[in-house]
């Protein structure tokens, strides 16, 4: 369901959850599923939780089982869903998780050195104190380049080795730049797969993508001095950029998924995605925001079963599938979708 942060849109939260619970309770009632009905009682006095509805963000999902419950507070508006299954109803998720990947953003300018972490909902700064330096001048200190001469100078004789201000400035960027790149792999551990962003001038990207070692930095850069923003703007650039990675990205695929096609690497028909999700071949499954299959999957047939009534649909089973093979998901709006069918996939093999 939809939340919200502040007052008074979230004096309301409550009440809708309380309509969403009887609506609920009252399904698993006249099912006659009495053991659902027990797993859902705890949750009766969340409704008057007032400190629980004043901490809101802007979703709510609650996940219930026999084994545990989850109770996640979501960055994003989702619909309101109200599902009880033999599996959780995870759809609504789906959009969240792909746009909500973590990354980190390097904010680098002479002047300043300052790290974040975020994603595209919020972004917060990184403690570096101890472990990134506050600026070049505190980067080299006295091995900051501050005059012009570099061999020595004999009396009668004309000055050797003159290096222009220029050039002497080039060096020590260089040498602040591949400081802050060491110490940025040594001081900070940052997972294999999140993006390290970087916000700079023009210029200084083009050096410290040249300098850089870090597998993590992204070729994509936000051109800017980012010390002249303030973290809401700069959230607003990081978001461009992760919309237009996103754009990248999606077309790319869509060029993977004709070249697939051709190999037989490619299925757009239902019966075909299932077989090819159940045998782990999928590598991306690729489905159209808020499409819905009734039904569940018969994993002894191996088709869809269309009979089972505590079902989620066939999306959401595809998609478990999928993930629990290893493989990724990846969702697009109806124009964008290359078939009618509303989900494809490319497969490893």
């Amino acid at each position: 369901m939809t939340t919200h942060k502040v007052h008074p849109a979230n004096a309301s939260d409550s009440i809708s959850f309380k309509n969403l619970y009887k609506r609920t309770l009252h399904f698993i009632q006249e099912q006659k599923l009495e053991k659902h009905e027990q797993l859902l009682k705890p949750l009766e006095n969340l409704a008057s939780d007032k400190s629980f509805w004043d901490m809101g963000t802007h979703g709510l999902a609650i996940f219930i089982s026999a084994d545990d419950t989850k109770i996640i507070r979501l960055p994003a508006e989702v619909k309101e869903v109200s599902c009880v299954a033999n599996s959780f109803c995870i759809k609504p998720l789906f959009q969240i998780y792909q746009d909500n990947q973590p990354y980190y953003l390097l904010a680098l300018s002479l002047d300043s050195v300052k790290l974040f972490k975020g994603d595209k909902h919020q972004i917060q700064e990184v403690d570096t104190t101890g472990k990134l330096p506050a600026n070049m001048k505190d980067a080299l200190g006295e091995d900051l380049t501050d005059n012009h001469f570099h061999a020595s100078v004999v009396e009668g004789a004309g000055l050797h080795g003159y290096m222009e201000k220029s050039q002497e400035e080039d060096i020590d960027m260089d040498r602040y730049f591949r400081k802050i790149d060491k110490l940025l792999s040594e001081h900070f551990n940052i997972p294999a797969k999140t993006p390290l962003l970087l916000a700079s001038l023009p210029e200084h990207h083009a050096d410290f993508t040249r300098i850089s070692k870090n597998a993590n930095l992204n070729e994509k850069a936000i051109h800017i001095n980012p010390h002249a923003l303030n973290r809401d703007e700069l959230l607003l650039k990081v978001q461009e950029l992760l919309e237009e990675k996103f754009q990248d990205r999606k077309d790319e695929l869509l060029a993977r998924q004709q070249s697939a096609l051709q190999e037989n690497l490619s299925s757009t028909e239902l019966s075909d995605i299932i077989r090819d999700s159940l045998d782990g071949k999928v590598d991306v499954l690729c489905i159209e925001n808020g499409k819905s299959i009734k039904g569940q999957i018969d994993t002894e047939k191996r088709t869809l079963d269309e009979s089972e009534e505590l079902s989620t649909d066939v999306v959401n089973e595809l998609v478990r599938t999928v993930f629990n093979y290893g493989g990724k998901v990846m969702v697009m709006e109806e124009t964008d979708m290359p078939t009618s069918e509303g989900l494809f996939t490319i497969n490893r093999y």
